[in-house]
């Protein structure tokens, strides 16, 4: 990706933080709020559709596509950004992801186990962390094109989404402004307060791999993984539960062992004194302003209705 950094001026910025704006209000009307009012609307007139989960998760799914790709898609076109820069090969190998995918997964699971104690005490709580307008339930799981979407077409939506075009037309005002700004905006898409410290985390992790390689190619791949051991950890049958707490320790250990032996490579992002001026324009813009409001009605939505 061309994520070069460079002064420019304040207005500039405001109008380009805006125009980002504009295109977030769109993603969280269509991607996320259309989602749930269609929902609400087969509920109360008891929709035939909610019996038929193929064409139910047919529907729904095909909303949160097109609402996060075309929302993200006219972004692109609009700060000018390669699709085939943000998608280079890369050269690093697959013992590089794994290492990475084990490091983000253990911190993540980490964050999210301390997030669920802590609001367990206000009622909220949250199994794991989940994908964009997905949750991990235990009757979806048993849905072969909820699996499918879950898994593989989720992560390729959200870093193209994120990483690939938000994260991008942001690092032209400062890659470390960009890292936490598209990881911010990441967190509370997730439409759940519980989730939001780890996937914030996630978002930063995933972000500084992307700046590192200048690509998502390898974090649609650990994402891709990081889904997968999800699922696998959700399907495991009950009465082997002990033997996923010991994968999970095994995974921890492994990753400890990782980070001690300095075989984890632990990516720096490079702070620029402009990056106040930036997070400050960037947070009062008024589109952006309304923008994070939305998706934090969303939020409320989702998680109490």
């Amino acid at each position: 990706m061309n994520v070069k950094s460079h002064k420019v001026s304040s207005k500039y910025a405001k109008q380009s933080f805006n125009t980002i704006g504009l295109f977030l209000i769109l993603y969280a009307l269509f991607a996320l709020f259309i989602p749930y009012a269609l929902h609400m609307y087969m509920v109360i007139s008891d929709s035939s559709i909610m019996k038929d989960e193929f064409m139910y998760y047919g529907i729904y799914f095909i909303i949160i596509l097109f609402g996060t790709i075309i929302p993200f898609f006219l972004m692109r076109k609009t700060f000018k950004i390669s699709l085939k820069s943000m998608a280079r090969n890369i050269s690093a190998s697959f013992i590089d992801l794994f290492v990475q995918t084990i490091v983000v997964f253990t911190l993540c699971i980490a964050l999210t186990y301390v997030s669920n104690i802590i609001f367990s005490n206000f009622g909220i709580e949250s199994k794991l962390i989940s994908s964009i307008g997905f949750s991990y339930d235990e009757a979806n799981l048993n849905n072969i094109l909820y699996v499918f979407m879950l898994i593989i077409v989720t992560p390729l939506i959200e870093e193209y989404a994120f990483r690939g075009v938000l994260l991008n037309a942001l690092s032209k005002y400062g890659k470390n402004f960009a890292l936490y700004t598209s990881a911010f905006i990441f967190a509370i898409a997730h439409l759940n307060l519980v989730e939001f410290i780890p996937a914030f985390a996630m978002g930063v992790l995933l972000g500084k791999i992307s700046l590192r390689y200048k690509s998502i190619i390898p974090t649609i791949m650990i994402h891709i993984l990081f889904d997968g051991l999800i699922y696998a950890l959700c399907v495991i049958p009950a009465n082997i539960t002990r033997y996923m707490a010991y994968g999970l320790v095994a995974i921890i250990a492994i990753a400890v062992f990782l980070i001690i032996s300095g075989r984890y490579e632990r990516i720096r992002i490079q702070k620029f004194k402009s990056s106040k001026t930036a997070f400050k324009l960037f947070f009062t813009s008024p589109s952006v302003i309304f923008a994070i409001v939305l998706l934090l009605l969303d939020t409320a939505l989702f998680m109490y209705y």
